[in-house]
């Protein structure tokens, strides 16, 4: 019994070392270090740390920002497909800047890869490398050739450029504007030579959701990239923000004013927010209006003062001023008061009828800045014209202005943008300073109307060099003050260029330099 126990007890050993004979049944399965991702735990085998195990049971890699134009093969780590590079695979490889060079002669770079060409006189060949061709050598081709049929016709490296009409020439074609892109709605085109790539539309910011790069909307009012005034709310909307001027306050909402006779009183002129109590204010002084006298008519048939009917005794006078008051009018006579000598008939002839005169109040002066950028002024597109104006950017700089473009719309259609007027510039004439410019030849006509007079005041075709120009107008009107004024920008029959507005400004009375005001 004793060797029987013996060797018992040495096998017993064994299967606890090994894990037990379950556990090497599973080891051949699934072996560590075979499988990528498997690690052991003990004597368990999971996945590894930055891996998760999938519908299939096996263990993958996980990358938290995604592989764009690659595949995760391990913990944040991606392997790029060919033409791409960067951490996350998102970012063009040129492969034409490589060592060694890809191309024989000359080389372009693609999204995503590459395109080889070569020079006059010779031929691409499969491999990238240009064989020599004395047909091309006289066709002249400007990227190179290909013998079809017989024939020697030059080509284009790219599927974003055409033949030129001289057929050696390549030139580039705008897949923006011709829509042969694949851009989303929520992305804009933008060309390049041979080529286009999409952008996110302003308002919006490229991000990684739910496992692809999508342009989501960019709140501007949390970020702080707003540019509302202190005394404006900001309202995010898809692609943008508006401004909305607090109570108590008018404007544009990007410039906000106190209103000084709102019936609520702003911090800035005294008055205190909602639900605030103030504390130690000082009050206002009371003044004490002064006694008030009251005035009695003089009778004079009987020379008495008569009171007026309130129950109260008349008062008589002493005789002693009496006499002087005969004396006083012994001395009058020779200039009677039309006050009292009712039946007095002047000199000159019937007494006239007096009648008040009507003075025109005095006119505020003011200097009011409508710039589309931080201006005071309240501006409304009106919706029953055919189109909108848009913004526009001078150059690389944060100011815009408004802008009709001669890509949009059609021949004859009319875009309207009002300047709503205040009761400050209805008080009487005001001076209408603008800046202007017309780009392109037969772009359109600019005009500028007042919303009770259904002719234009003024219109232009056409600006001096293409250039920004300013002109100054004189508004006054005989009988009903306009509510509005009109900036209408009418398409043309040319393609192209713009009409632009910017720096709109409105000056008490008449300009320096205007001789013929408008009505």
């Amino acid at each position: 019994m004793k060797p029987i126990t013996s060797v018992s007890a040495l096998l017993l050993l064994l299967y606890i070392s090994s894990g037990g004979a379950g556990a090497r049944r599973q080891h051949r399965q699934v072996p560590a270090g075979i499988q990528p991702g498997v690690c052991r735990y003990g004597r368990r085998l999971e996945c590894c740390y930055g891996w998760k195990k999938n519908s299939k049971g096996q263990c993958e890699a996980q990358c938290e920002h995604g592989c764009k134009h690659g595949e995760c093969v391990g913990p944040n780590k991606c392997k790029c497909f060919l033409g791409y590079t960067g951490k996350t695979c998102n970012q063009d490889l040129n492969e034409c800047g490589l060592i060694p060079r890809p191309c024989e002669h000359r080389c372009m770079n693609t999204h995503g890869s590459y395109k080889c060409y070569c020079l006059n006189g010779y031929t691409l060949t499969p491999d990238g490398s240009c064989a020599n061709s004395r047909t091309c050598t006289l066709t002249h081709c400007q990227y190179g050739c290909e013998e079809v049929q017989g024939e020697i016709r030059c080509l284009c490296p790219s599927a974003g450029l055409q033949l030129a009409p001289d057929e050696r020439t390549c030139v580039d074609i705008d897949e923006c504007v011709t829509g042969n892109n694949l851009c989303p709605y929520n992305r804009q085109c933008v060309n390049t030579f041979g080529s286009y790539f999409c952008k996110c539309q302003d308002g919006y910011d490229l991000k990684y959701v739910d496992g692809k790069y999508d342009c989501v909307d960019m709140d501007e009012c949390t970020s702080s990239t707003n540019k509302c005034s202190h005394h404006a709310v900001c309202l995010n909307t898809q692609g943008s923000y508006k401004c909305r001027c607090k109570s108590g306050f008018r404007g544009n909402g990007y410039e906000c004013s106190a209103i000084p006779d709102s019936q609520v009183r702003p911090g800035i002129l005294g008055g205190k927010h909602e639900n605030e109590d103030i504390k130690n204010a000082i009050p206002e002084p009371f003044v004490t209006p002064p006694p008030r006298i009251r005035e009695q008519p003089f009778d004079y048939d009987g020379d008495v003062y008569i009171g007026e009917p309130t129950g109260e005794t008349p008062v008589e006078e002493l005789p002693d001023e009496e006499e002087e008051e005969d004396e006083e009018d012994e001395d009058n006579k020779l200039n009677p008061r039309g006050d009292v000598f009712n039946d007095f008939e002047s000199v000159f002839g019937p007494a006239t009828e007096v009648k008040q005169l009507e003075t025109a109040p005095h006119q505020e002066e003011y200097i009011m800045d409508c710039n589309f950028d931080q201006g005071a002024c309240e501006w409304v597109q009106d919706k029953a014209d055919d189109m909108d104006w848009s913004v526009a950017y001078h150059g690389r700089g944060g100011e815009y202005y408004m802008s009709m473009s001669g890509l949009l719309g059609e021949q004859e259609d009319v875009a309207k943008l009002k300047l709503l007027l205040s009761d400050r510039t209805q008080q009487g004439s005001f001076c209408l300073t603008f800046d202007y410019r017309i780009v392109g030849h037969n772009v359109g006509t600019l005009r500028v109307l007042l919303d009770n007079n259904a002719y234009p005041v003024w219109d232009q075709s056409h600006s001096s060099n293409q250039g920004w120009q300013t002109e100054l107008l004189t508004v006054v009107w005989r009988e009903e003050a306009p509510q509005a004024i009109i900036f209408e920008a009418q398409r043309g029959r040319g393609v192209g260029g713009e009409i632009g507005l910017d720096n709109v400004v409105l000056t008490s009375g008449p300009c320096q330099d205007d001789d013929s005001p408008i009505f």
